[in-house]
């Protein structure tokens, strides 16, 4: 057994062992059982990535069966292990195995766990089959699970309803994305002949010149991958799910909505950038798309007061600063920031679940404040990830932040104004990330008097993680420092160099994209860079004074003044509200129609009537069956006679 196949089994062999298997009632052995699957797996994708990396040629393709043998189409059960996949391994491994020790303290109040946790290690190997398919069947079928084990896992306390809804919500919405992803692997095939990402990729890197219908084809192709990338990683107009999956135990959040799944829909346009290299209008429209995503959903979270609806529009928002990264070319950057958020984004939901688990489950920010006094560790790393989303200079988020900024300002036309919106986004995310601190944190404590009297720090095992994550959320950073900071102190961009064998630029395309290897002035850089920071530090101080009193002074005020701003803000835009009217209410009452119409009706009312004439006519025919034998003696006696006059005649 290989170190692919290793990584692979493991997390699979925890899922049966604990689901189908053991199922045991103790909560200690299933969490030894999961977090022994995970680290194993993320030690096997170590050596796995150093084996590749080692490797001349910096990629390995693991051929480990046939599988679809139909005419032309023949479709390996291969997997590539490369850079980009390798990096992702380790992403989802790492911060899986830290999720799942912390998820032994998160939920020590439940009877049973070895269902919850035979449902995190399925999704970590389908997560490693979506990031490691070298093709795109093996691709979908990841693409498929995760999205099956979001369902579990969002809807795990399914026994409230809204827990119910929001997990089938997750899955219904994403399911419209897969549909593109499935009528592009259909034209993929029928233009190209094959499903195979190295085949592909070989086929476009050395065409020079691309005829109209292919190139139509490419363009298509693209588009409906963004449908498909914009159901798993929440863009609009499909972002609806996302905030609602916070239904779910805080791990899960953590698990899939910040280092894993929501990123699927970024890696796998990175994995394609060689078609999206050759369709520039697609590429616009995913960078105006995650543009518009990225500031919707950080003015939603402004005035949010549940403390992880704050972080699931947080998530929305990031995700759409690494679709304008690849929109704008700068897949490496979108990539980058991929990394950075995931051990910050992780370490804020965990530590929001730190928060909720010590208030007794109340996720309302009014009824919190003053917890560093009582939660002084998850204060001390929530505040590091707090420093970094925000993007302070030296942490992690500031150097994959404003590299995506800055390669969004030189995109031709547009730049400028994707520049402007970022910039503003990211004055946002200050502003609502010091709200949601200030509340939580500072100030005197809001609640009541039997909550407070029980708060206490979490035990090691949920903030023993979270130091884990704040070391890498202010460290990582430092492996994709920007060319504009590495000359001045002689830091390299490791990052950059890391990703170059994945993301190579078709000859066919190198005209339409020859702005991305244009030099640019360092000035204007650092000013841009200092632009951005200033609308950081600007929003960071605005969130902090207005609340450092709780909802009341400055806060209570503003919302006052501008009170219809705020409710449409509350209300989130009424997207919600508009979707169940134009699209479920309309749907429901049809699927009413229909099934008193034609279900009952038509189709019961057929099958029903006929079982009621074979019961008519059945029952017309039983005198003949009276079970006394004098009679069946009588009638065989007059039958013969009438045979034999019938031939004596």
């Amino acid at each position: 057994m290989n170190w692919l196949e290793m990584t692979l089994c493991f997390p699979l062999l925890g899922a049966i062992l604990n689901g189908l298997i053991l199922r045991s009632e103790s909560k200690t052995l299933a969490q030894i059982v999961s977090v022994t699957a995970c680290f194993l797996a993320f030690f096997s994708a170590l050596f796995l990535s150093y084996d590749v990396l080692t490797h001349h040629e910096g990629l390995k393709v693991y051929h480990l069966a046939s599988w679809i043998e139909a005419g032309s189409l023949s479709v390996p059960f291969s997997f590539l292990i490369d850079p980009l996949s390798s990096l992702m391994l380790l992403i989802i491994t790492g911060i899986g195995s830290l999720i799942h020790i912390y998820a032994g303290g998160y939920m020590s109040h439940e009877k049973t766990t070895y269902r919850f946790f035979a449902y995190l290690n399925l999704f970590v190997f389908m997560m490693l089959l979506l990031v490691t398919g070298e093709n795109f069947l093996i691709m979908f079928i990841g693409w498929e699970g995760v999205g099956l084990c979001s369902y579990l896992l969002i809807s795990y306390w399914f026994e409230e309803d809204k827990n119910a809804k929001a997990g089938m919500k997750a899955f219904l919405v994403n399911r419209i994305g897969d549909i593109g992803f499935l009528f592009a692997v259909f034209l993929t095939f029928k233009q190209f002949g094959t499903l195979s990402f190295l085949d592909l990729k070989n086929i476009l890197l050395n065409s020079h010149t691309l005829t109209q219908e292919m190139q139509n084809s490419i363009a298509l192709i693209c588009l409906l991958m963004l449908v498909a990338a914009c159901g798993k990683s929440a863009q609009l107009p499909l972002y609806v799910w996302l905030p609602d999956a916070m239904a779910g135990p805080t791990p899960v959040s953590a698990l899939i909505h910040a280092a894993t799944m929501v990123t699927a829909g970024v890696y796998m346009m990175t994995r394609l950038s060689f078609f999206y290299f050759l369709a520039p209008q697609i590429m616009t429209v995913v960078a105006v798309l995650g543009c518009l995503t990225a500031f919707f959903a950080a003015t939603i979270a402004l005035v949010q007061n549940d403390i992880k609806k704050v972080l699931a529009y947080s998530t929305v928002s990031q995700l759409g600063y690494m679709v304008m990264g690849c929109g704008v070319g700068g897949f490496g950057a979108g990539v980058f920031h991929l990394l950075t958020h995931a051990c910050f984004k992780a370490l804020l939901f965990l530590g929001a679940g730190s928060v909720i688990f010590a208030m007794h489950h109340k996720q309302d920010m009014m009824e919190m404040g003053g917890l560093k006094k009582y939660l002084p560790k998850t204060h001390a790393v929530f505040l590091l990830g707090v420093l970094a989303i925000i993007g302070v200079p030296g942490f992690s988020g500031f150097f994959s932040k404003d590299e995506i900024l800055w390669k969004a300002f030189n995109y031709p036309v547009i730049g400028p104004y994707l520049w402007a919106f970022g910039t503003l986004t990211a004055g946002c995310t200050a502003f609502y990330m010091l709200r949601l601190y200030t509340l939580t944190f500072c100030g005197e404590n809001r609640s009541d008097h039997h909550t407070k009297k029980h708060i206490e720090e979490t035990p090691v095992i949920m903030w023993g993680p979270l130091a884990v994550l704040a070391f890498l959320s202010v460290f990582i950073g430092f492996v994709g420092v920007p060319a504009v900071i590495g000359d001045l102190v002689g830091i390299p961009n490791f990052f950059e160099h890391y990703l170059e064998p994945v993301i190579k630029m078709p000859h066919a395309a190198e005209e339409n994209w020859h702005f991305l290897r244009d030099h640019h002035s360092h000035a204007l850089e650092w000013t841009l860079m200092g632009t951005s920071t200033s609308f950081v530090l600007l929003g960071a101080l605005l969130g902090f004074n207005f609340y450092k009193r709780g909802p009341k002074g400055i806060s209570l005020i503003l919302k006052k003044k501008f009170s219809r701003t705020h409710k449409f803000l509350t209300n989130k835009y009424y997207v919600d509200e508009f979707y169940e009217n134009i699209f479920v209410t309309p749907l429901q009452e049809m699927s009413q129609f229909l099934w008193k119409i034609f279900d009952l009706i038509f189709i019961n009312g057929f099958i029903n009537g006929v079982g009621r004439g074979l019961m008519i006519s059945s029952a017309l025919s039983s005198w003949k069956n009276s079970g006394g034998l004098q009679t069946y003696a009588v009638f065989f006696v007059l039958g013969c006679l009438v045979f034999l006059g019938f031939f004596l005649k």
